[in-house]
């Protein structure tokens, strides 16, 4: 996974294979490309228990895995085939840029882990290929 810095702010977009996956800025670390929101669910939920493993489990969200990674629906104008994903917050002392970053990876790894990275659209279409 690359980080580029969007303009000179404190925004980085997130790519795989020249693929973008996601985005990071001051407060959140957010990945999109699912088919279906249950894949964003799924997704959203590796993303989660990864991020509260490294936090030593101190993840204070009180609503549980709705609050503490939303998921992100389609924007209206893709309709129904858009990409869903979600975003997870960051804790205060994660949004310094070195450790958004590093919270972004560790996520990212937990998707790879998992598979659920293979379910993005970006790489759907070079699964049907192998």
């Amino acid at each position: 996974m690359r980080a580029r810095r969007v303009g000179t702010g404190s925004e980085f977009r997130l790519f795989q294979d020249d693929q973008e996956i996601g985005r990071v800025d001051a407060a959140s670390v957010s990945f999109m490309g699912f088919a279906t929101r249950d894949d964003a669910a799924l997704a959203a939920s590796a993303a989660h228990h990864a991020l509260a493993l490294r936090r030593g489990n101190q993840d204070s969200s009180p609503g549980g895995l709705g609050d503490a990674a939303p998921l992100l629906p389609p924007a209206l104008e893709e309709g129904p085939t858009g990409e869903w994903g979600f975003t997870i917050p960051l804790l205060p002392g994660e949004r310094i840029e070195v450790f958004a970053l590093a919270r972004a990876r560790i996520i990212w790894r937990a998707l790879q882990g998992t598979g659920i990275s293979r379910r993005m659209r970006q790489f759907a279409e070079s699964l049907a290929t192998v």
